[in-house]
């Protein structure tokens, strides 16, 4: 656990933010440049090799940038161990499944399925 501590731990959120940046700067400019968005057009990008890369990447970085985050203001915030522990275990589980889910959805529609 101690891999992201003190200066290890802001490092890692700021470059999180920074892939979170571009990837939210690309998908603006995609938004106002290209055609209205369909269905169709979601799951080609979902489809391609490339698109999965970048949701991939995008929900990973967003769930680690968020368990950095939380996890600061929890241990700052909330003084009582056994809710503390409680609190940081609900957090890693839920960033842990929508990682998950996004994985087998990606992986999903990369086989071939709907």
């Amino acid at each position: 656990m101690r891999l992201f501590l003190g200066q290890r731990a802001w490092l890692v959120q700021r470059v999180t933010a920074l892939v979170l940046l571009v990837l939210l700067a690309l998908g603006a400019a995609t938004l106002l440049t290209g055609p209205p968005l369909t269905y169709e057009l979601w799951l080609s990008l979902a489809t391609s090799t490339h698109g999965a890369v970048l949701i991939v990447v995008f929900f990973a970085a967003l769930s680690l940038h968020g368990w950095i985050g939380v996890r600061d203001i929890v241990l700052d915030y909330i003084h009582a161990p056994a809710l503390r522990l409680l609190l940081l275990a609900l957090v890693a589980v839920l960033l842990s499944a929508i990682v998950i889910r996004v994985l087998l959805t990606v992986a999903s529609h990369l086989g071939g399925g709907t």
